[in-house]
């Protein structure tokens, strides 16, 4: 069906685009983050309790008992658009085999003011991946439709037969479908479908509220052998779910639109109470009465879609890097409290935020968030550098394990154990990690008898000997199933440049990309052959080099085009989009023929010309994503992170805490004073490899007010900025907090910037600046001899640095908190006729709130 244009919904969100672009013109950026208890371990999935975590028992039901079932979530509230980790005990175990029968739970986002209302389910975000009656035969022999559906008739019995209606329904007899309510009070119909050929009547239908590459909802959720169970789930804010618009701050309402989180037990009986043989599955929708009423409900508290700071003030730009981005939303609402500025972020290329900090005279933005040091000519102004954030690149993974008897016969029993749970650990080489950044598995290319020298090599990275030695799960799972092409964030940036890096440094990596065969006789994709691996200092991006294409036979007569590599494995925008489709196990791929897509063939007017359109989401058990992005995104996105070892598979490094904070002890100072850089070639025990230090270049040449207030945000950065936490003003999990040399560093750097007033290339020490300063300033720093590299123990001054060739600012990258589309192109407009202040995504930001306490038992 299609999409109606005029709907309040879509009026309300290009009111909300517009107004964006008017409010922010600089930037959208990314938000969120989840807390942990403990710091050390803050990207692993184990341990993402945070403060307002809540556990929730079952109830006893009409037919079946699920008061033995506890279910945890590990935050329900500073919500965003984000993961949340859910994890049970206590209840039955789903059938070992491969499909879903009986005993799984069915988890879904809820907007209704009232979940105890009767008509609280029709707010319900479910029953997408059968909308348009797009069901698949995987999805119908896995789940079954109606347990997937929001239909009131088909259901069927304990024997498979036809079983009526749920005796507790009350919708009218002639409904076939529980309708969904939106937000803004839009009904769909109570229909499957309008008769053939009847006009438009204005009703709308499930897909223009959420499709199937849309929708959040866990069909199906499997419980082990122990009565255990655990999942992601994606929790979405504001238009990311546009029929919810949880945190939508209406008229009066003191804080943004409270959501909820339903988990439905689904047992081993009918609605008629009748146990369901063997052979069969669970059936009938969950929303159906007597399957709903077992429902177990959370509280979501979201940040409310509304601008941090109050619009009007005095704005204060950065620009730079994406890795800074999660950490600067956050701190904005802190630091613009009590009527003080704000400060935007635009996240742009490295060359860009050097031309923007390098620009002459006293205006100008002051400060830029970058991941290797501003070069400067000697008639520049003075530069000087302040450590901002530890993170990380990463390579993030949701792999649920495929590994039931019924489907591996040979599958051991630790690991039918997990069948269908997330895996908590992955391990990777650098040569591993070259495969897969190359292109060289089978599954990895749209053709691959285009390309005869990859027709030895593996299908994937699951099947590849040399990752399942390493992991030896991967020896139980299921070799063939679905294969989703590896997420990498599109443009140049020094994270893909540090990525390849580490690569190269490996000497078995650094010949198997020279085209000399593994241990196993594969091969690299030859298409990379002629890029410059040789010198070892890698390539800034991430590319995609195959060239092959593929096109299928004719449907129905509809000739077909090929499809190649934009369609088969698109680039993500960023970072953020890179863990959010990760978590989805989504690559957007666009390769399934829909033939009556493309509009009419001119030729013949009766014939459509066809086009292709999204695949499928993986089904219940069967996601395996896998992403290049950052340490902060992947927390945000509730994901693991592989732990990356050396070429044996020894020495194995997680992205946590620890091995971030011991990544930047093995720093070795750089030629520029003042800034340390890694070392790919060296490794220091215990430090991942992939550790980024970011810093703050501040230009000590701007106007006063402006180095003074640049100098209150990295004093706040150095101080409150560092403690870890959800909360709006802290450091988002996944970000190792600064250790104490570099946070003084940091406050030093301030002190120099507030109190500079000359404009010259050799900074000198005056007296403070007069006026009321918002931190008691720390003593002043020390000035190292020329071309000594202060430790981290001691502070930088002003940094001297070599000629670059200033480029003109170049328009900006968003990071978007919610998909922003069409959005970021009205952004470069407005960015290119010269608007370039503004507070950066205001309205993705948020004041922060504290709700009372959940009822149910706090787990803090």
């Amino acid at each position: 069906m299609r999409r109606r244009p005029g709907r309040p919904s879509l009026r309300r969100r290009w009111a909300a685009a517009v107004a964006a672009a008017l409010i922010a013109p600089t930037a959208l950026l990314a938000v969120g983050g989840l807390d942990t208890r403990e710091a050390a371990l803050a990207a692993v999935p184990e341990d993402r309790l945070t403060e307002s975590a809540v556990t929730q028992s079952g109830r006893r039901g009409q037919h079946e008992d699920f008061s033995d079932l506890r279910v945890t979530v590990s935050q329900t509230r500073n919500l965003v658009t984000q993961g949340i980790e859910i994890t049970w005990t206590g209840g039955r175990a789903t059938a070992p085999e491969s499909a879903y029968g009986t005993s799984y739970l069915q988890i879904m986002q809820c907007w209704g003011p009232d979940p105890d209302a009767a008509d609280f389910r029709e707010t319900c975000q479910f029953g997408g991946l059968t909308a348009k009656g797009e069901v698949s035969e995987e999805l119908e022999l896995q789940v079954g439709v109606s347990a997937s559906s929001r239909s009131v008739d088909f259901n069927l019995d304990a024997s498979g037969n036809p079983a009526g209606r749920d005796p507790a329904e009350r919708l009218p007899a002639d409904a076939q479908v529980i309708p969904f309510r939106s937000s803004d009070g839009q009904r769909t119909r109570m229909k499957d479908f309008p008769p053939e050929g009847a006009p438009d009547d204005g009703v709308p239908d499930i897909e223009d509220f959420f499709r199937r590459d849309e929708t959040n909802e866990v069909v199906a959720a499997r419980t082990s052998s122990d009565g255990t169970g655990r999942v992601i789930f994606e929790v979405q804010r504001g238009s990311d779910a546009k029929g919810l618009n949880c945190g939508e701050v209406v008229a009066g309402a003191p804080t943004g639109r409270r959501c909820w989180l339903v988990v439905v037990p689904r047992g081993e009986r009918d609605f008629h109470g009748n146990v369901y043989q063997s052979t069969r599955r669970a059936s009938g929708s969950p929303l159906l009465p007597s399957y709903f009423a077992n429902r177990i409900v959370f509280p979501l508290d979201f940040e409310p879609v509304r601008p941090p700071c109050p619009l009007g003030g005095q704005v204060f730009d950065t620009v730079g890097s994406e890795l800074v981005a999660p950490a600067t939303v956050s701190w904005q609402a802190s630091l613009c409290t009590g009527g003080r500025a704000a400060f935007s972020h635009t996240v742009t290329t490295e060359t860009t935020a050097d031309a923007a900090v390098l620009s002459p005279g006293p205006e100008g933005r002051g400060v830029a968030y970058v991941d290797r040091p501003v070069v400067r000519e000697e008639t520049d102004p003075m530069v000087v550098h302040a450590p901002i954030t530890v993170n990380a690149a990463v390579v993030a993974f949701q792999i649920e394990a495929r590994t039931s008897k019924s489907e591996v016969p040979g599958s051991k029993p630790e690991a039918q154990r997990i069948n269908g749970q997330p895996l908590p650990e992955l391990k990777l080489t650098p040569r591993l990690l070259a495969k897969l950044l190359t292109q060289s598995y089978l599954q990895d290319v749209p053709n691959p008898s285009e390309t005869p020298d990859l027709a030895g090599n593996p299908r994937s990275i699951r099947v590849d000997q040399e990752f399942v030695r390493l992991n030896p799960v991967f020896d139980s799972f299921f070799p063939t199933s679905r294969h989703y092409p590896i997420q990498l964030p599109d443009g140049e940036s020094v994270l893909a440049h540090r990525v390849w890096q580490w690569i190269l440094a490996d000497e078995a990596a650094r010949r198997w990309l020279s085209r000399v065969p593994d241990e196993n006789g594969m091969r690299v994709n030859p298409a990379y052959a002629p890029l410059v691996f040789g010198d070892g200092q890698g390539l800034p991006r991430f590319p995609k080099e195959d060239p092959s294409c593929r096109t299928g036979e004719p449907t129905n007569g509809v000739p077909k085009f090929p499809y190649c590599m934009p369609g088969f494995a698109p680039w993500a925008e960023s970072l953020e989009v890179a863990a959010r489709q990760t978590l989805r196990s989504d690559a957007r791929q666009r390769i399934v023929w829909d033939e009556t897509a493309g509009g009419v063939d001119p030729a013949n007017p009766q014939a459509r010309l066809g086009d292709y359109k999204a695949a499928p989401p993986p089904l219940p058990g069967r996601k395996f994503g896998l992403g290049i992005t950052d340490a902060a995104s992947a927390a945000r996105y509730g994901l693991a992170t592989a732990s990356l070892c050396d070429a044996e598979g020894a020495n194995c490094v997680k992205a946590d805490t620890a091995g971030l904070l011991a990544g930047v002890g093995a720093m070795e100072p750089g030629p520029v004073d003042g800034v340390l850089q890694p070392d790919p070639s060296r490794s220091a025990p215990g430090a991942y490899p992939l550790t980024m230090l970011t810093y703050a270049a501040a230009n000590l040449d701007r106007a006063e007010p402006a180095r003074r207030e640049y100098a209150r945000l990295l004093r706040y950065i150095a101080t409150d900025g560092q403690t870890v936490g959800s909360k709006p003003g802290q450091l988002p999990p996944g970000y190792a907090p600064l250790p104490q040399p570099l946070r003084d560093q940091t406050l030093a750097v301030a002190t120099e910037l507030a109190r500079t007033t000359s404009p010259s290339p050799t900074p000198t020490v005056p007296a403070p600046a007069s006026g009321p300063d918002p931190a008691p300033p720390p003593p002043a720093p020390s000035t190292p001899a020329g071309g000594v590299t202060p430790s981290l123990g001691a502070t930088p001054t002003a940094t001297r640095t070599s000629p670059v060739v200033a480029a003109p600012v170049a328009a900006t990258t968003p990071t978007p908190g919610e998909p922003v589309g069409w959005m970021r192109f009205l952004l470069l407009g407005v960015l290119g006729v010269g608007m370039a202040s503004g507070i950066s995504g205001p309205i993705m930001l948020m004041l922060g709130y504290r709700r009372p306490a959940a009822t149910g038992t706090g787990t803090g």
